[in-house]
């Protein structure tokens, strides 16, 4: 089999290549320009003699985690979302021509909005707040459209707030644990934010298990709600009273669907997040 993969380099993506199965042939595509085993790719330039010079006949499998990701959605501004995320995307459909049997996109949990509702699923309306949630909202429209049109399978993977090894110092649950090791008095405040989280090598789990037969959309997220209180104090090892309830971005369709998949301890994840960093 023939997998395109966009994106691999990225933070949520770094332990997805080591679930893949290895027999497949795999093009690795990435916008860093460095000499090692992948194909420097743009996405803010046309790209089309990159794929004709591959000379293939079909695309398997097409990962799409190629994305502008800010800091801070709340202030990036639409430029820099619209140009990567929407033109980009749009570009590349457009210059490859070799048929595509499925496309994997990742997309975020940020286009259901803060939310004023108790329970989020699948199938809950859209409130994209911000340029980058709106940037993302629109990769789904464009590449449903696409794959309706050409007879593409499509896959969409809604991810929550993702932490794990070469996380970003600035990222909050970094900064956190950062403060906490250097002995920092810490204020805790919106203690009752649901964090969505989900560690890296639960998504290369995940995904793994289920791109193969999965079609549609699926929210991947820690199937318990973990409060940015409770985090605090999982990272801290004080122990927690209260039971967790099922968090607003439920992964509980992902389970039900694929019965054979594995429940992971979220707990035992942050508490290695601190030994690992």
């Amino acid at each position: 089999m023939n997998i395109f993969f966009f994106g691999h380099t990225s933070f949520t993506a770094q332990n997805l290549l080591k679930e893949l199965n290895l027999k497949n042939k795999i093009f690795l595509f990435s916008r860093k320009n460095e000499k090692k085993k992948f194909i420097h790719f743009d996405l803010n330039k046309r790209n089309k003699k990159i794929f004709n010079n591959l000379n293939l006949k079909k695309i398997d499998y097409l990962f799409y985690f190629s994305s502008f990701v800010p800091l801070n959605e709340k202030i990036t501004s639409w430029e820099k979302c619209k140009k990567t995320n929407i033109f980009g995307l749009a570009h590349l459909l457009e210059d490859i021509k070799i048929p595509i049997k499925k496309i994997i996109l990742a997309s975020s949990c940020s286009v259901y909005g803060s939310g004023k509702k108790k329970l989020f699923n699948e199938n809950s309306e859209l409130y994209p707040e911000n340029f980058y949630s709106l940037s993302k909202f629109m990769q789904e429209k464009l590449l449903q459209v696409y794959c309706h049109k050409n007879n593409i399978d499509f896959l969409c993977y809604r991810i929550g707030y993702v932490f794990g090894r070469k996380m970003q110092n600035k990222r909050l649950v970094k900064k956190i644990l950062l403060n906490y090791r250097k002995g920092k008095k810490i204020k805790i405040y919106n203690k009752g934010l649901n964090l969505n989280l989900i560690h890296t090598e639960d998504i290369s789990y995940l995904i793994s298990k289920t791109y193969k037969k999965a079609k549609g959309i699926y929210n991947l997220t820690n199937i318990k709600q973990t409060l940015l209180g409770e985090f605090y104090k999982i990272l801290t090892k004080k122990k927690i009273k209260k039971k967790r309830k099922m968090n607003n971005f439920s992964s509980k369709k992902i389970f039900k669907q694929f019965k054979n998949l594995k429940k992971i301890s979220l707990k035992q994840k942050i508490i290695n997040f601190n030994n690992e960093n």
